[in-house]
């Protein structure tokens, strides 16, 4: 009996206080429970208190919850950084509009930035912490600000002749490529690789559209140069997103 470790009875009890052990187990289990006041207890009650007879799983369990517990602190720092991060942001143009005549924001253009900064940032948390792997954060560090950026300019100043020419809508497309990309990619490094080269590919294609819709637009400022110049800087970026999300799937394969 002595040869019986008392992990091999825990692991019998279940089956034994259920009535489906066999007559060899329950004698096995009943001659422990002689020597072990815990084991006879429980058969005697017919509950099983893990906690005490299997402090080894107590301790995992306790170990897992100090391991969300750790993640819950992480995200909750994250998002004070982007709230924060944020305010100093948008504390930029008020600040110069104390100073600079020329710098005249209305309080739309502040919900407008104070939303796009923000939101940019909580999915960035959010995405960014579905994997512990560098690279992976990286690429989606590049990826949200290349969006931010596209959004910025194109709210700004506009790609195609001003922020007001409708031709700039076509950015729109490159941002729903890339937003459905992961989606439908789960947010997987394989899935976000091609998402990202696609929403690359989606970026180049613009000053096409562009000439096939409006191309009278392409003579405005910047011109079909400046226009294939700025596209190819942030398809650019987009690839090299792609290029670290696929860098990162072949560190998971190799571990």
């Amino acid at each position: 009996m002595e040869q019986i470790s008392k992990e091999v009875i825990i692991d019998l009890l279940p089956v034994y206080i259920s009535g489906e052990a066999s007559n060899d187990t329950k004698k096995l289990v009943e001659e422990y429970a002689k020597s072990d006041s815990s084991i006879a207890k429980i058969i005697t009650t017919g509950e099983i208190p893990f906690e005490q007879i299997a402090p080894e799983r107590k301790e995992s369990d306790d170990l897992e919850k100090k391991t969300i517990q750790k993640i819950q602190r992480n995200i909750k720092k994250k998002i004070g950084l982007v709230i924060s991060g944020t305010a100093l942001l948008l504390m930029i143009p008020f600040i110069a509009m104390q100073f600079d005549s020329g710098v005249n924001w209305s309080v739309f253009d502040f919900l407008v930035m104070g939303t796009l900064v923000s939101v940019t940032g909580f999915v960035y948390v959010f995405i960014s912490g579905l994997s512990d792997d560098r690279l992976y954060q990286i690429a989606t560090a590049i990826a949200f600000l290349t969006g931010f950026l596209l959004i910025w300019v194109n709210l700004a100043v506009g790609f195609i002749g001003s922020e007001s020419n409708p031709v700039n809508l076509l950015y729109l497309g490159v941002l729903a490529t890339g937003i459905a990309g992961a989606g439908m990619a789960k947010f997987k490094p394989a899935g976000m690789s091609l998402a990202l080269f696609s929403t690359a590919f989606a970026q180049m294609l613009v000053p096409v559209f562009a000439l096939l819709v409006s191309p009278a637009a392409l003579n405005e400022p910047p011109g079909i140069a400046g226009i294939i110049l700025l596209s190819g800087f942030f398809a650019g970026l987009f690839a090299i997103s792609g290029l670290l999300y696929r860098k990162s799937l072949r560190q998971d394969l190799l571990k």
